[in-house]
């Protein structure tokens, strides 16, 4: 499944998490998604004119997206609103940059996008002439999704069955987009087709990525002179959250020296960021002497303020996240690699094996083709 897809996923997901009542659309639509895509951009057709245009406006709003990731589809954090308020902003430049075809296309892709979840939007009920009555229905047929979501959640983690989840998940999400489209009329239904426009095929789109955000505020560096991120271009870059002083998930640390030991630095270079736990953590000895007695041998930055925590939005201890070669944040895991339904070690490094597989942006530009996917 391709990130875009899961994103629509996730959207849905976050809605019903909180057992509302009511299904309440995403604040943001899909669009500031989809157009950082390659496979869009083509479908849009974009100029030469058009190209470095829209990848300074997605590049605007990399770090608000990447902040936005976790958050629910509505926040209700101030500081998470105003994220959406900059994308939001940011958006009000398009029609300055796509023609007026180009535009509906994108919006058509954006209604392909979100399915049939897209009839709660007000202005697509307008344009479907949704009734008070059928609105009353859609929003039933959606709280009873919720609760059978919710029984399969319950069921298969009390049966150990987690890894049955999401697909039985997206097999009641699938029904409840059947349903609602059975509420429209005929003439609903041929303006549906209308909106939707051609096919598109989304299993083209590439994994969503974020410029990941530059180091900062560190106080100290362990075994390692200061570190960018900008000077490790052209390597994937293993970035881990965690507490080097304190005593939880101390059974990763031989997953890292495993890392240590597979791969060349060269390719990919392993750096720990220590965010103290509370005030026994802030302790640079503390640090230094765990390191040493795991032979972690790679760089440790003290971050006693958690300031990159804070521009990461990471909330979980520890946290691990793969940077690209072109330095964009592609994948995270968190919490313990080890120890849960998943494993997670082997997870992180197939998706480290993809990231090694890929050339560097230099290599790209030269007219290279990327090499496949290590999937």
């Amino acid at each position: 499944m391709s990130n875009v897809i899961w994103i629509c996923v996730m959207m849905m997901t976050a809605a019903s998490a909180g057992q509302t009542a009511e299904y309440t659309p995403p604040m943001l639509g899909p669009a500031p998604y989809l157009i950082r895509d390659p496979a869009v951009r083509r479908e849009l057709k974009l100029t030469d004119r058009q190209q470095p245009l829209l990848e300074s406006l997605c590049g605007s709003m990399d770090e608000h997206l990447f902040v936005l990731r976790d958050q629910p589809a509505v926040p209700e954090e101030p500081s998470a609103l105003r994220h959406v308020q900059a994308v939001e902003k940011a958006m009000t430049a398009l029609p300055k940059i796509l023609e007026p075809q180009q535009l509906k296309r994108l919006e058509q892709l954006a209604f392909q996008y979100e399915g049939a979840m897209a009839m709660f939007r007000s202005q697509r009920a307008q344009q479907l002439q949704i009734s008070p009555h059928q609105q009353r229905r859609m929003q039933f047929f959606f709280g009873r999704s919720v609760e059978q979501q919710e029984e399969i959640l319950q069921r298969l983690r009390e049966d150990g069955l987690e890894e049955m989840i999401a697909q039985e998940v997206q097999q009641v999400q699938f029904l409840l987009a059947q349903q609602l489209l059975k509420l429209l009329t005929d003439p609903q239904l041929e303006i549906w087709r209308q909106m939707l426009g051609e096919p598109f095929d989304f299993s083209q789109t590439r994994p969503l990525s974020f410029r990941a955000p530059e180091l900062q505020g560190i106080r100290e560096w362990i075994g390692s002179r200061p570190v960018s991120l900008e000077a490790l271009r052209g390597r994937v870059v293993v970035v881990i959250f965690r507490s080097f002083a304190n005593s939880g998930g101390l059974e990763d640390y031989p997953v890292y020296s495993l890392w240590l030991r597979d791969y060349n630095p060269g390719e990919v270079t392993i750096l720990g960021i220590h965010v103290p736990r509370g005030e026994a953590d802030n302790n640079p000895a503390a640090v230094q002497k765990t390191i040493e007695a795991e032979g972690l041998a790679f760089p440790v930055a003290l971050d006693p303020e958690n300031v990159n925590g804070r521009a990461w939005a990471n909330q979980i201890l520890p946290s691990v996240y793969l940077v690209d070669k072109q330095g964009r944040v592609r994948y995270w895991w968190y919490g313990p690699l080890l120890g849960g339904p998943v494993d997670g070690d082997q997870w992180v490094a197939e998706r480290i094996e993809e990231l090694r597989a890929e050339r560097p942006e230099n290599e790209l530009r030269q007219g290279t083709r990327p090499a496949p996917a290590g999937r």
